[in-house]
């Protein structure tokens, strides 16, 4: 049977040694309410998605683990580069914020769905997307 959210929270947090106030000051969320999520037993609590984002780097791991999610690896070595994302990279070579061949590599090997982003647009609102997300400044 499948670990609940809250012993998976617990068993992460206890792993790395941190206190409750610890995770709940870097996840920058109530003590009080890591308390809740980690004593619910009967999966009442519904934390959103940016919480449970908050707590996965607070925790140094990732949503999919936190969630107990099945997980792939990306392929290894280059990926053949979709007309559409080399349109995307031109475009922003154009506006001197050229991707790196890593983005690249990133954004080509991504699907959801068993599909990809189609226009240059779409590729553009993805990247801004996971660039916002992971805190990174886009390169």
């Amino acid at each position: 049977m499948a670990m609940a959210l809250a012993d998976r929270l617990r068993k992460l947090r206890e792993d790395q040694g941190l206190s409750l106030d610890e995770v709940a000051t870097k996840a920058n969320i109530s003590k009080t309410y890591l308390w809740e999520l980690e004593r619910d037993k009967d999966g009442v609590k519904k934390p959103s998605a940016d919480v449970l984002l908050r707590i996965a780097t607070a925790l140094s791991t990732t949503l999919a683990e936190i969630l107990s999610l099945a997980t792939v690896q990306a392929p290894q070595g280059p990926v053949e580069l979709p007309p559409s994302l080399r349109d995307f990279r031109d475009r922003m070579a154009a506006q001197s914020t050229p991707l790196s061949p890593n983005d690249l590599q990133e954004l080509a090997a991504m699907k959801f769905r068993g599909a990809q982003p189609q226009t240059a647009d779409q590729w553009h609102q993805l990247y801004l997307f996971l660039a916002n997300t992971v805190r990174r400044k886009p390169s």
